[in-house]
């Protein structure tokens, strides 16, 4: 009875656990979409933007109109990437032959090759890649797509914004004796000791460099991935003959959809995938 108790107890507290995960990622979530990317908008079109290049001149209105179709694909792809079913839930596998499926101990039913559960959403995910914080949820088979297009451009945006954060910075920023090196270094702790719109001003510059290292480094390591044809848990056993590596284009294909070469212009275009996310051939593989 004690140990029933106690398995009991251990159950209850993981359950707790993953719900208090869930909890603290939708909220991450949240600040991200309400109040992180519209406050850094603001600054770059708002306060910076007028600085560097004169308003409603041409020029102007093409910085505009990128920026505004920049935040239109970080969060369109955003809301695309986590509100795609990509698990197992609700999908008809009958018919299939299933002598490579697996058992889900937790989900208690056979999932398909290249499906993993995950611990936090609770439930087996077609094609899982990873568990992404940033969507709230797993990055699979089908909504792969917007997680490559959400990191591509929150890169781009931040190197774009960085090149004329820059120049703004240069025209309200002091050498005093070199106090502004401690400000790049601790831009927190300048707020306690110099708190002003240098500081502020600073410290947006740094956000900016740490964002787009972090969203450069996502990309180029899951754009890498998906050219060959391998998802993160499958990265130790690839090798040169991995059975999924169907050549990069075909990769390519398998993510983004045969329209490949227009789902950069909107998370809104439709381009079907070439398969299901549960039966898996290498008919097609190119060495």
């Amino acid at each position: 009875m004690c140990e029933f108790r106690q398995a009991i107890l251990l159950k209850f507290i993981y359950v707790k656990n993953r719900q208090l995960k869930r909890l603290l990622e939708h909220s991450i979530y949240l600040i991200i979409l309400l109040v992180l990317i519209p406050s850094f908008m603001y600054f770059e079109l708002c306060v910076v933007l007028p600085v560097v290049v004169e308003e409603w001149t041409l020029k102007h209105l093409m910085h505009l109109f990128c920026a505004t179709f920049l935040l239109f694909n970080i969060i369109g792809n955003m809301l695309y990437g986590m509100f795609t079913n990509t698990s197992i839930k609700g999908r008809l596998f009958e018919g299939h032959k299933k002598d490579d499926w697996t058992m889900c101990d937790v989900c208690e039913c056979l999932r398909p090759p290249r499906a993993w559960h995950c611990t936090t959403c609770d439930v087996c995910i077609l094609k899982r890649d990873h568990h992404c914080t940033f969507f709230a949820c797993c990055v699979g088979y089908f909504n792969h797509r917007y997680f490559i297009y959400f990191t591509f451009y929150i890169f781009i945006a931040m190197v774009y914004s960085f090149y004329y954060n820059v120049q703004f910075l240069s025209l309200f920023i002091t050498w005093n004796h070199g106090f502004v090196l401690i400000k790049f270094l601790l831009p927190l702790a300048s707020f306690v000791i110099d708190f002003g719109d240098e500081s502020l001003y600073v410290f947006l510059v740094v956000m900016n460099v740490i964002v787009g290292l972090f969203s450069g480094f996502l990309f180029i390591y899951h754009f890498n991935n998906i050219l060959k044809g391998r998802l993160v848990p499958e990265i130790s056993s690839y090798s040169e003959n991995f059975v999924h590596n169907k050549g990069w284009k075909l990769n390519l294909i398998e993510v983004l959809g045969h329209r490949w070469y227009l789902t950069w212009i909107s998370p809104f275009i439709h381009s079907p995938l070439q398969g299901n996310g549960y039966i898996w051939t290498d008919d097609n593989k190119s060495k």
